[in-house]
């Protein structure tokens, strides 16, 4: 799993991430800027964006699986398409 982790993070690039919260087989990625959420999610397949109406600022929820863990990352609702 730590290996799956650490190659995700080199092909995104450190700088682009803020925060990584790992879960029992489950991974949540923040990125450094939320504006950049949803091309990071795009960039590693993830294609169910769920909009979180209840925040501030609206955002999203981009899931899927990658290495076989379950990632979300988080990204502007705007950006949701």
């Amino acid at each position: 799993m730590f290996v799956a982790l650490i190659e995700t993070l080199d092909a995104l690039g450190e700088e682009r991430v803020a925060g990584l919260t790992i879960l029992q087989g489950s991974v949540r990625i923040e990125p450094s800027r939320l504006s950049d959420g949803a091309l990071i999610a795009r960039e590693l397949g993830l294609t169910e964006g769920l909009v979180q109406h209840l925040a501030t600022p609206t955002v999203a929820d981009w899931s899927g699986t990658v290495a076989g863990l379950e990632c979300h990352v988080r990204s502007l609702a705007g950006a949701v398409r």
